[in-house]
């Protein structure tokens, strides 16, 4: 067996191979844990007993802006005051979390205004104008009613009141209630008046008749699109000029439509015609406007046209008097003296004292040979002393007489009944002037 030969290594070369074999191995050969095992001295791992840390997200929020006409309006947020808008009208909130919110806007002397918001979903910006409240207008309103101002020209008034409302608000509810309301109350007492024209025309002064128009025309600027209030208008603008007529003392037109002797103009009773022909197209249900028509047409000679609209009117309202007083007259003017008895004897039934009708009855039965009407019409006059009819047609009866000392009394009592009949409102005074002129000229 073959030997190597071993040569002994002194102590310093030793130390030598030493450093150099610790400076070739890696460091982590000589790191060990307590165990013995060999760690890493440059890991950074935290130790196995400690939990992870969780982060939280932040929460989502939105900044509200609210703004308000008028400014300086106080905001409330689920029924919490949270602030007041600047003078500019203007205020924000911010981090609201998501969801839903009552926001509402309050200011004194207005009205409060809630609306509902849905923070994430809808725009961050909500606009609040409030109306003002018109609860003093209001009490004013009614306190001028109560007092019965309604209109001018008397201020203050309601009517006043109103309007200046409806330009400041227009068509807010409130404002829309109170022309309501006061358009119904300006003519509340029209149909009553309306009546008052045709059973006692006499004592309805022209003044009234104004009066009544113009709660008409007020009505209509409140509610013009009242029918009713637009037919009462036109009926009252045709009494008006059927007034004007008579107490200027024109004759009645020709039924060609000549003028009259007042002037030569014919303005008062085709004006007349025209509005109660207008009124009877928007409303013919108004039995007032058809006895106006009635009137006229039998004033112009138009006894065919005044019979038949008259019959329409006893029909109508068969407990008016001055009704059954006009148709008795239509049916005389055509020599209908039997129907002008009978129609005389209906108002007679109704009012026994109506002089007119008392007259007429007598008139119609002289004209139909009983000679005892002549009593009936010297009835009449003692049954109302201040009505010229009585006297017209007692003149009448002694005028158609043969006997010329009849013709003296005749023209007396023409001039009489003319003289009583001087606002012409009974019959006109020109019809009268020609008989009498007639009478006159046969005593020559």
């Amino acid at each position: 067996m073959s030997c190597k030969k071993v040569f002994p290594i002194s102590r310093g070369r030793l130390a030598s191979l030493v450093v150099l074999l610790a400076l070739a191995l890696p460091a982590g050969v000589f790191a060990q844990d307590p165990s013995g095992r060999p760690t890493d001295p440059k890991s950074k791992r935290p130790p196995t007993n400690k939990k992870p840390v969780k982060v939280e997200p932040a929460p989502i929020t939105v900044t509200l802006t609210v703004l308000t006409d008028p400014p300086e309006c106080a905001v409330f947020v689920n029924g919490e005051q949270r602030g007041v808008t600047s003078g500019e009208g203007k205020a924000q909130f911010e981090k609201l979390a998501l969801g839903h919110y009552s926001i509402e806007v309050r200011k004194d002397g207005y009205n409060a205004m809630l609306r509902g918001f849905e923070a994430g979903t809808e725009s961050p910006t909500l606009v609040f104008k409030l109306e003002p409240k018109l609860d003093d207008y209001i009490k004013e309103f009614n306190a001028l009613i109560g007092a019965g101002k309604l209109a001018g020209p008397e201020s203050p008034n309601a009517f006043e009141l109103v309007s200046k409302l409806a330009t400041s608000y227009g068509e807010r509810a409130e404002v829309t209630t109170l022309k309501s309301v006061l358009a119904a109350k300006l003519v509340e007492g029209i149909g009553p008046f309306i009546t008052q024209t045709v059973t006692n025309w006499r004592t309805v002064t022209r003044d009234q008749m104004v009066r009544a128009l113009d709660a008409t025309t007020n009505s209509l600027a409140l509610k013009k699109d009242d029918v009713r209030t637009q037919a009462q208008a036109a009926y009252l603008r045709g009494v008006i000029a059927l007034r004007d007529w008579q107490t200027a003392g024109a004759s009645a037109p020709r039924g060609d439509g000549g003028s009259g002797d007042a002037g030569g103009s014919v303005t008062g009773p085709a004006a007349a015609r025209a509005e109660f022909e207008n009124s009877l197209k928007l409303d013919e249900s108004i039995a007032a406007t058809r006895y106006q028509l009635g009137v006229v047409m039998l004033a112009s000679a138009d006894a065919a046209g005044a019979e038949a609209t008259l019959v329409k009117v006893t029909q109508a309202e068969p407990r008016w008097a001055s009704a059954w007083t006009a148709l008795g007259g239509a049916y005389h003017g055509g020599g209908k003296f039997a129907e002008s008895m009978a129609a005389y004897q209906r108002a007679i039934a109704i009012e026994p004292n109506n002089a007119a009708a008392v007259a007429g009855l007598g008139l119609a039965r002289v004209m139909k040979g009983e000679k005892d009407g002549f009593k009936d019409i010297e009835r009449a006059v003692k049954l109302e002393p201040t009505s010229a009819v009585p006297h017209l047609n007692l003149a009448m009866y002694y005028a158609q007489s043969k006997n010329k000392k009849d013709w003296s009394k005749a023209e007396e009592e023409f001039k009489k009944a003319i003289q009583m009949n001087s606002q012409n409102l009974e019959f006109q005074n020109s019809s009268a002037e020609r008989m009498l002129a007639e009478v006159q000229k046969r005593k020559k």
